[in-house]
């Protein structure tokens, strides 16, 4: 019925064609996409992609195992109230190792901490600390109005200034990212781990006249999600059942950009690529280049996700709201610590020793400050945060030295040498009473103590850190 001219290999030549045609225009498509997500020239994006990483700055830390800090700022954008002010603030640190796959924490700032905004010129803008990111897009930085770090050039150095370590790169990340990323693979499916209301989602935007709110509401349990909805999980900010705070908010963040990876990859997302960088570049500023993300993927691709520590600063551990001690006029958060030397010694020293990790030390805080403010409650939880297993033991007599005993019998030695040294004391190793003829030794609590005394944590103010 065909032709005479179509023959067998005259129609697998055309077939060739058409799939090469078809490829090319995919690599023209995912070229371009690449130079606009970058802000790079097309070539040099191909070019930076082909290499795979090496020689980037990531990979040059990686071989030095040097830890790498990564800023991310997340913000309303063009067409919102306040539209650089940067309501998500998370700072995902790696530190490589030398060998397996890297330590991953994401730290997430609280928007209202009252700090000092590091200016141009050594100036200082006192305020909230989502006003930093802010402050540079407005050209009050190192960094020109208008380029690509801009707003990083006040937000990195605040963030430098308060937290005690150097921001080596970041990404400016406009809320409508969210949604134009999930609508271009065509949207995730996220297995939300707790149902919540939240009756105080914005309607709209303030600077636009609607200040209005609605209530929005997730079943717990997988669901798809298209752009809107995904937007909505990761944005809400007074949802009950505990996910009113940055910590629950940013871990919803992190389910989205985890069902976008996935769905991305897979083999009916790819075709979708091209699409999801260019819409990524339209909401998305950052200094990474296409090299340096190359070799983040390579560094944390292998990454358990269980192991990622999920670190918050907020008023359960180094900070306070306002309204304690005293009243004030606005809804801030200050650091218990003025010097910011409390907070800077605890990010610093954000990943413990692996060794001290793979123990699984049962460890057990106990108050002995006589301050009456749950210092037990506090440390369990926040030590709890970088992977211990640890237990608010209570009060317990009052003592001016704080003490970590090692009941392991040498079992939990790496635990507490880095608790010992991370509260500035040396390890106290009991001495096992004498036993009477016919009698058994009492049993020890086993795992590792810790006494905290009236100092508590103002041991270690002024030391550069443990640990490293």
């Amino acid at each position: 019925m065909l032709p005479p001219w179509v023959t067998p290999k005259r129609v697998a030549i055309a077939l060739a064609a058409a799939v090469l045609i078809g490829v090319g225009q995919y690599g023209v498509r995912l070229a371009l996409a690449l130079a606009h997500a970058s802000h790079d020239n097309p070539f040099s994006a191909v070019a930076n992609a082909l290499s795979g990483g090496n020689g980037s700055s990531i990979d040059r830390a990686r071989q030095n195992l040097q830890r790498i800090n990564i800023m991310i700022y997340g913000y309303g954008g063009d067409g919102h109230d306040g539209a650089y002010l940067s309501d998500s603030i998370m700072m995902v640190s790696i530190q490589p190792q030398q060998n397996g796959p890297p330590q991953v924490a994401e730290i997430s700032i609280p928007r209202d901490w009252y700090v000092p905004n590091q200016l141009a010129n050594g100036k200082v803008d006192y305020g909230r600390i989502n006003q930093a990111y802010s402050d540079g897009m407005s050209g009050e930085g190192t960094a020109p109005q208008g380029s690509v770090n801009a707003g990083a050039s006040v937000g990195n150095a605040t963030m430098t200034h308060v937290l005690g370590v150097n921001i080596d790169h970041f990404a400016g990340v406009d809320f409508a990212a969210f949604k134009a990323a999930v609508d271009a693979v065509g949207g995730v499916n996220v297995n939300v781990p707790t149902a919540f209301t939240d009756t105080q989602y914005p309607h709209g935007e303030c600077d636009q006249g609607d200040c209005a709110y609605m209530t929005v509401h997730f079943n717990a349990g997988p669901q798809h999600m298209d752009g809107t909805t995904a937007l909505e999980f990761a944005r809400s900010r007074h949802g009950d059942n505990g996910e009113g705070s940055d910590f629950a908010r940013s871990r919803r963040q992190q389910l989205i950009l985890a069902a976008l990876k996935q769905k991305a990859v897979s083999v009916g997302g790819i075709g979708n690529l091209p699409g999801l960088i260019s819409s990524l570049g339209d909401n998305v500023l950052t200094d990474l280049s296409i090299g340096d993300m190359e070799a983040l993927y390579s560094l944390v691709k292998n990454v358990d996700s269980k192991k990622v520590e999920h670190v918050s600063l907020d008023d359960t551990n180094f900070l306070y709201e306002c309204g304690y001690p005293q009243d004030c006029g606005a809804a801030y958060l200050y650091a218990h610590d003025r010097s910011y030397q409390a907070v800077t010694h605890f990010v610093q020293n954000v990943f413990p020793n692996p060794k001290a990790l793979a123990e699984n030390a049962p460890v057990t805080f106990y108050d002995a400050s006589g301050r009456g403010i749950g210092a037990s409650a506090r440390w369990a939880t926040t030590m709890g945060m970088l992977g211990f297993g640890t237990t608010d033991g209570g009060t317990v007599a009052r003592q001016a030295v704080t003490q970590v005993i090692d009941y392991s019998g040498g079992k939990d030695t790496n635990t507490a040498q880095w608790l010992a040294s991370y509260f500035g004391v040396t390890v106290t190793t009991p001495t096992p009473a004498p036993v009477a003829p016919g009698t058994s030794a009492a049993p020890s609590p086993g795992g590792v103590q810790v006494i905290l005394g009236t100092a508590e944590e103002t041991a270690f103010l002024g030391d550069p850190g443990v640990g490293k």
